[in-house]
């Protein structure tokens, strides 16, 4: 009993995981720059 319990859970947990992963969800939310390709400002601008 107590382990269908667990592999139910587990598989629940893996299923939340891959759709987390499928759709592009984050805990810490979006860490890159949504700036266009040009528009870089580095040390060798010009």
């Amino acid at each position: 009993m107590l382990y269908r319990g667990y592999l139910i859970g587990g598989i629940l947990i893996l299923a939340l995981f891959a759709t987390a992963q499928y759709r592009g969800w984050s805990v810490f939310g979006a860490s890159e720059a949504k700036t266009p390709p040009g528009a870089t400002r580095g040390i060798y601008h010009k």
